[in-house]
């Protein structure tokens, strides 16, 4: 009896040369525990070691310093709809309008005679032309991208959820809708009907096609640069512009060579036995107000009202240099290039 008290006495007196430290330790893996075991025992609750936490309120400010308190940033109102739809209303009296109807003018009276040769050329450049605007469409949508931490969040990823469509459209996605036909390939089944050739011969040949080549240049450049502006909403506000002027002039263009390639299939086409695949036609003819639209969406998510006259600027620019590749294709026919 005495050495088993002897025992106990020992093991006690060893217990309590346990070091601070180490019982801080233990206390602060187990301090929950504890707690909740002390308020029901008062032995357990003499040997729980206190433990001080610092309350928020009696923080050291000298190691942690509250940030400012930033007040939000009045968001200045968008541009309205119908004054985006009124500066398109500007390009009805532009230069591309004029070239365009000159280039189907001659086009609905081209003769069976002249037709493939002097046709030749100006298919090398549609053909080329039509994938350039995939890379535009993208670089447009880059500039709004990447004024992440420039523009407000919403306005952006509503702005973006409109300019995706037609990107995805160029490739056959639609909503809802099965994975359909690339426009490239509606492109060359075309001209396959009209031709008989493929267009893998015709690219084969590879004649470049200048034109083509310098009016994506100029779209590639004025897009990137987002027209001389420094600022990187203005430059996406210059990029929806040129979007906006690029699906305004593509419902003329599309429109009108659907109403001329029905003439010239009516003219001899039809007698030569072809049948035209229309497709890629009228999916454009009756496509591109839609996408107009979209444009118009994404522009009036995004830009500030106050930007209005960089959207002018970009829309004029392409106005002005898709005329010029217009009038290039004209001379074609006119066989005086």
């Amino acid at each position: 009896m005495a050495s088993n008290t002897i025992a106990m006495s020992r093991t006690m007196v060893a217990t309590s040369k346990i070091s601070t430290s180490k019982a801080a330790k233990n206390a602060l893996r187990c301090a929950p525990m504890r707690s909740t075991r002390a308020m029901h025992s008062p032995r357990l609750a003499a040997r729980v070691p206190t433990v001080a936490v610092m309350s928020p309120d009696r923080a050291d400010t000298k190691t942690f310093t509250q940030a400012p308190k930033l007040a939000p940033k009045e968001l200045e109102p968008t541009i309205l709809k119908q004054t985006i739809e009124d500066l398109e209303k500007e390009l009805d009296m532009g230069v591309s309008v004029k070239a365009l109807r000159r280039f189907n003018d001659m086009l609905e009276n081209i003769t069976e005679d002249v037709w493939e040769v002097r046709m030749w050329r100006v298919w090398n450049e549609f053909a080329h032309n039509l994938e350039t605007f995939n890379p535009v469409f993208t670089a447009c949508m880059l500039k709004v991208q990447c004024t992440i931490g420039q523009s407000d969040y919403v306005r952006r990823d509503e702005c973006l959820r409109n300019m995706i469509q037609p990107v995805a459209g160029e490739y056959g996605m639609h909503n809802d809708e099965p994975m359909g036909k690339t426009h490239r390939k509606l492109f060359s089944e075309w001209y396959t009907s009209c031709t008989g050739e493929s267009l893998e011969g015709l690219m084969a040949a590879g004649v470049r096609p200048v034109h083509s080549e310098q009016l994506f240049a100029c779209m590639m450049r004025d897009i990137t640069t987002g027209g001389g502006n420094v600022d990187g909403v203005e430059q996406a506000t210059y990029a929806l512009g040129y979007n906006l002027a690029v699906e305004y002039m593509a419902a003329y263009e599309k429109t009108w060579l659907l109403e001329s390639f029905i003439k010239i299939d009516n003219n001899f086409l039809k007698a030569q036995g072809r049948e035209q695949e229309w497709m890629f036609l009228e999916v454009h003819a009756t496509g591109e107000p839609e996408h107009a639209d979209l444009g118009h969406n994404a522009a009036a998510a995004f830009v500030p009202a106050s930007q209005k006259h960089i959207l002018r600027a970009a829309m004029q620019a392409h106005d002005r240099d898709f005329a010029v590749f217009y009038n290039a294709l004209c001379d074609m026919i006119e066989c005086t290039a």
